[in-house]
């Protein structure tokens, strides 16, 4: 038997994804997408690993055609010997029309589905659970796992794990119900942010490679993982490899202490500076209290921001600075009103009650200006007396 392996394992690659916010840049979004993966062959060569695990949704299956099919069988093919073991997910099951069933893929290439979920060969036995439609309410298992001692013993799982199951109906499963099968490995798929959490377990999610949305930040790769075996038991050693083209970076940015367009932009430019590369994908959320000075137009901020980096959106969360000592001189309910406030916040003890009359002074001035209130639960920003 052979006493290691080493294995690369990735998921969630959602080829051919529309990137439908991206505009123009939706096809560079799709190469990105090849970029990565080509990362992931490239290194597995160079590392000279044994296995590339594939846990689930390789492609979009509504969006896929045959030209990134074969492109994907290619990379396959660059691997020679090497063994790919692949699974359905939900954005690519394995119904009648899958690329799964009607394309000629690589020899080296093993899909494990309901038709035929276990693949071994003279070191390893794999067992995959995955889908054959979009949703699947209950994990189904046609074909009992059968756990070989002198192999390394490994399933590739597609689905929620530990989540609350009638909320994220995705082949649902608790995590011990998975150990008692009895595996070496447990390579998931699904969420696309990587999980380490099980890693003492030997259960490892290693998210999406590349990152697809704003609700995908930080660091995206695949797992390096090496497993070796004796008389007693298993030891896994891995290591988690960033491999993404771009990162989502999502920037508060609050205008309070902003007095004109200038500062705007260099404060803005600074705080972007500190999180983002030039390659990276922006969300700039505006916030806090504007000034009446300033003017804020959404769509040449947003050009400004795509000269120097790849793409950016903005969005304005302000609302406008009220001055109070002009507010409190008008005639008219309003004045009544803020001087009203003012007293009872100058009789107030400092503390909880002074902030609470501070946040009811300016929320009751934004009802009567405008009609309507939204209460975020931060008063920052207004220009007091």
């Amino acid at each position: 038997m052979l006493k290691n392996i080493s294995l690369i394992h990735c998921a969630d690659l959602h080829f051919d994804a529309p990137f439908k916010s991206m505009g123009s840049k939706t096809c560079d979004r799709r190469n990105d997408i090849k970029k990565t993966f080509e990362r992931i062959i490239t290194l597995l060569l160079e590392k000279d690993v044994d296995y590339l695990l594939v846990s689930g949704d390789l492609y979009e299956h509504d969006y896929a055609g045959r030209t990134v099919i074969q492109w994907i069988n290619e990379q396959f093919t660059r691997l020679r010997d090497k063994t790919v073991i692949l699974i359905p997910g939900n954005h690519d099951p394995y119904t009648s029309n899958s690329w799964y069933r009607n394309y000629p893929w690589s020899p080296n290439v093993h899909i494990l589905s309901s038709k035929t979920p276990d693949y071994r060969d003279e070191f390893c036995y794999f067992y995959g659970i995955g889908f054959d439609t979009y949703r699947q309410e209950m994990v189904s298992i046609a074909k009992q796992p059968e756990i070989l001692t002198e192999y390394f013993n490994i399933c590739l799982y597609h689905g929620t794990v530990d989540m609350p199951f009638a909320q994220q109906a995705y082949n649902p499963v608790d995590s011990n119900e998975l150990l008692k099968m009895g595996f070496d490995y447990y390579a998931l798929g699904h969420f696309h942010k990587s999980s380490d959490a099980l890693a003492e377990k030997g259960i490892l999610n290693p998210g999406s490679p590349e990152p697809l949305g704003f609700d995908e930040q930080g660091e995206h790769g695949v797992y390096f993982v090496s497993l070796s075996k004796d008389s007693e038991k298993v030891h896994r050693e891995y290591e988690f490899i960033p491999l993404q083209q771009r990162k989502y970076c999502e920037i508060e940015f609050d205008v309070g202490e902003i007095t004109d367009n200038t500062q705007l932009k260099r404060g803005l430019l600074k705080a972007i500076e500190n999180k983002a590369s030039k390659a990276d994908i922006l969300k700039v959320i505006l916030t806090g209290r504007l000034t009446s000075s300033i003017c804020i137009d959404l769509k040449e901020m947003e050009q400004s921001l795509m000269a120097e980096y790849y793409f950016a959106v903005v969005k304005d969360n302000t609302k406008p600075a009220y001055n109070l000592e002009e507010l409190a001189v008008e005639k008219n309910i309003t004045g009544v009103f803020v001087t009203m406030m003012h007293e009872k916040m100058k009789k107030a003890p400092d503390g909880d009650e002074k902030q609470m009359l501070e946040k009811a002074l300016y929320l009751g001035i934004e009802a009567l200006l405008t009609g309507n209130v939204e209460y975020s639960g931060d008063v920052s920003g207004y220009s007091r007396m």
